[in-house]
């Protein structure tokens, strides 16, 4: 019998470890299989000899191993600037982000809805139905189907409808307004379009935005993506990014046709931003030029994220949407902890910038075994 339960202990001990490195490898594979498309869709000049050892002699010298450079050279294929600390998404993805976000905290602290009680003391757009697990809700109080169907017919402003649980890259995010008891979207009635998201999302008053941002691109709302780092010092910003959807869209990603480009400490944009297809563009479609662009208040924008980014310790490197209302007043749009968007650094370099060295190390040292649990 104790020999039996030494080896069930020894068995179960096991299974973590297994499962994190069964993990890792489907990170990995996805990671690859994302490069490959993305190298498909242009023709990018190759590392030379110099670049590629000076990239892996990097990585090895801070224990990983970096096994292509096929990162290094898509973003100095786009940029044209070579950078040894890129961090490519097959070493992020699959070793440092689980490392440093908890990922038993995914998706319960992520979902849209629960934002408004983590983050209530900060601004949010205005929330008008949410649905919650097949429930619908106005104002915290569960109500039936019909009561959620009057209370968004009777709101004149435009509205955005999206999941709120397994998001991205704009999915599913649509813009519409009621005339005559029927949506702008699809012409669907208000229940249609509620069945068609059947549960778990959000109906939001649509956020009129800062007049800067609104001439860069009107049909969109162009939020900022600013990327932060939370050690014992602190809240630290690692790269901060404007993001501007195309002429037509209603979303600012970049994955769908938008561009975007850095943002310097000071608020004003690097002159550069990059789209989708790799070119450069110095100009938003509206013809707005990107070096004579300032960010509004980008100084209370970044007081916010650090301030929020104290109420989730559980995720250390968090990716933050902030739009800027009329009043050029931040607002919190959503929070990532897991699709980051590590091709931010095509327009503001090596995505963890001055802590790449300190957190390379810690997804290192951190417990093996918190990869999953």
């Amino acid at each position: 019998m104790a020999l039996y339960q030494r080896f069930k202990n020894s068995f179960v001990k096991k299974i973590p470890i297994v499962q994190q490195r069964l993990e890792q490898l489907q990170l990995e594979i996805s990671a690859r299989r994302y490069m490959k498309s993305l190298m498909a869709k242009r023709e990018l000049p190759k590392l030379n000899a110099a670049e590629i050892e000076e990239a892996k002699s990097y990585f090895k010298s801070r224990g990983y191993k970096l096994k292509n450079t096929y990162w290094h050279r898509y973003y100095k294929g786009i940029n044209g600037e070579f950078h040894k600390d890129y961090m490519p998404y097959d070493i992020f993805n699959p070793r440092i982000n689980p490392m440093l976000n908890q990922r038993r905290q995914w998706p319960a602290l992520l979902d849209k809805n629960f934002t408004y009680h983590l983050f209530r003391e900060f601004n949010q757009p205005k929330r008008i139905v949410q649905n919650i697990n097949g429930f619908y809700y106005v104002n915290d109080k569960i109500v039936d189907l019909q009561k959620a169907i009057d209370t968004v017919r009777v709101i004149k402003s435009k509205l955005i409808i999206k999941p709120t649980i397994d998001t991205g890259r704009g999915k599913m995010v649509n813009t519409f307004s009621v005339i005559n008891s029927k949506t702008t979207h699809k012409d669907y009635s208000i229940e249609k379009l509620f069945r068609i998201y059947g549960k778990n999302f959000v109906v939001q008053e649509f956020l009129e935005q800062s007049d800067v941002l609104k001439a860069l691109n009107p049909s969109s709302l162009n939020t900022l993506r600013i990327l932060t780092y939370l050690n014992n010092e602190g809240v630290h910003i690692l790269s901060s990014v404007l993001r501007v959807g195309k002429l037509g869209s209603s979303t600012d990603n970049f994955s769908t046709g938008g561009l975007f480009c850095g943002i310097l400490n000071n608020g004003a944009l690097k002159g550069k931003g990059y789209n989708p297809k790799g070119d450069v563009v110095t100009e938003t479609p509206t013809g707005v030029s990107l070096k004579d662009c300032k960010i509004p208040n980008f100084k209370n924008v970044q007081e916010m994220v650090k301030a929020m980014h104290h109420i989730v310790p559980y995720f250390k490197i968090i990716a933050w949407d902030i739009g800027l209302n009329k009043d050029d007043l931040p607002y919190l749009i959503e929070y990532n902890t897991h699709k980051l968007g590590v091709d931010m650094q095509i327009a503001d370099g090596p995505l963890l910038g001055n802590f790449t060295d300190e957190i390379l190390a810690l997804a290192l040292k951190k417990p093996r075994l918190s990869y999953s649990y």
